[in-house]
C-alpha cells in the first residue's frame, strides 16, 4: 500500500481511498476517516467515561435505560437506541431487535435458528439472537447489499 500526503494552503481537506477490491479494511479505514476520534459519553458507577464506538460490542435498552456492553464492562448511556443510531451514523452498528443494537464488526460467528432467527456469537462469547424481523436485513448487509 502506498501513502501520499500533500499539504494545501486553501480549500477543503480531503482523503481519497483508492482500492482494487472493497475489503473490510477499506470500510474500516473509511469509517476511521469519517468518525475516527468521535467519543461517546457513557457512565459507570456515577463516573463519566468517553468510549470509542469501536469498543462497543452491543447496546440494549431495558426499562428505559440503555446499557452499553464492551468486552469487559457494562456502562449506561443517556440516550435512546434511536438517538445513538442518529448520532453515530456508522453502518457497523445494526439494529437486531426492538431493544438491541449490535456492532457487526464484533461478531465471531452466526448460526441460523428456527423461525428465521439468527444466533450471533460476539467477541466476548455472548450469544445474541437477531429477531426474524431484522434477520433478512442483516443477511443483506453482510452480503454487501444493504446499508
Amino acid at each position: 500500500m502506498k501513502l501520499s500526503l500533500q499539504q494545501i494552503d486553501t480549500g477543503e481537506e480531503e482523503v481519497i481511498i483508492r482500492y482494487k477490491e472493497e475489503t473490510e479494511f477499506v470500510h474500516e479505514l473509511a469509517n476511521f476517516v469519517l468518525n475516527g476520534n468521535k467519543k461517546i459519553p457513557v457512565f459507570k458507577d456515577r463516573e463519566q467515561v468517553l468510549l470509542s464506538p469501536t469498543d462497543i460490542l452491543y447496546m440494549e435498552s431495558i426499562d428505559r435505560t440503555t446499557y452499553v456492553y464492551t468486552g469487559d464492562n457494562v456502562y449506561t448511556i443517556c440516550m435512546s437506541l434511536r438517538a445513538f443510531e442518529t448520532v453515530i451514523g456508522d453502518a457497523s452498528f445494526f439494529r437486531c431487535s426492538k431493544a438491541m443494537i449490535i456492532n457487526i464488526r464484533h461478531i465471531l460467528s452466526l448460526k441460523s435458528l428456527s423461525g428465521n432467527r439468527i444466533d450471533a456469537c460476539m467477541d466476548n462469547n455472548e450469544h445474541i439472537v437477531i429477531s426474524r424481523r431484522y434477520a433478512r436485513q442483516l443477511r443483506e448487509v453482510l452480503r454487501g447489499e444493504g446499508e
